[in-house]
């Protein structure tokens, strides 16, 4: 039996998105967990805040989303708050949908430009998948996936994740869209 792959995904990274599309087309399943930020006391290297990293960001995510055969556009707005579509993939995850609702919601926001704040982008997200619309609106308020947030935060901490995609797998960890290529390398077939 394989080792679980552990991936730490954020909606605002189209890195993340990659990756977890390498990780479908090489066939593997993965547990996604939402990152909410660094571990505590680490800065968050935002690469908006960041002139000659952010000329690179919007040079190279599109060149990699293109090589992939992606569609890609630029959502508007950029930044939103994520905790709604962070809400509703810890239910997915516990309905056994999580990798493909993180891929459906990335894909709105990298492939379709859409707003993953709202409620309606992140619902059609589950019916596309055949995942029910409806858990999207209980996930808001559902005391469970409040306290897996949590307990998701402190994986977090434990594993030192300091960016996105990131992928643990026993004692190995892997940063970055391109390094999950190894991952499928290794685990696939």
């Amino acid at each position: 039996m394989a080792e679980a792959i552990r991936v730490y995904h954020a909606f605002r990274s189209p890195y993340s998105r990659l990756g977890l599309h390498v990780l479908k087309r090489a066939g593997l399943t993965c547990d996604v967990i939402p990152f909410t930020g660094p571990p505590d006391g680490i800065p968050f290297a935002d690469p908006t805040k960041n002139a000659p990293k952010l000329r690179y960001y919007n040079q190279d995510a599109p060149r990699m989303t293109m090589r992939m055969g992606l569609p890609i556009r630029p959502p508007k707005p950029f930044d939103v708050d994520y905790s709604l579509a962070n809400r509703a993939l810890v239910a997915a995850q516990a309905d056994g949908f999580g990798l493909d609702y993180a891929i459906a919601v990335s894909d709105a926001r990298w492939g379709d430009g859409k707003n993953v704040s709202d409620l309606d982008v992140l619902k059609d997200a589950a019916t596309a998948i055949g995942w029910r619309a409806d858990a999207v609106d209980a996930a808001q308020s559902d005391d469970d996936v409040a306290d897996r947030l949590g307990q998701m935060r402190e994986m977090i901490e434990k594993d030192g994740v300091f960016g996105v995609p990131f992928a643990v797998i026993g004692d190995q960890k892997f940063w970055g869209h391109d390094r999950f290529d190894l991952i499928a390398e290794t685990l696939a077939g």
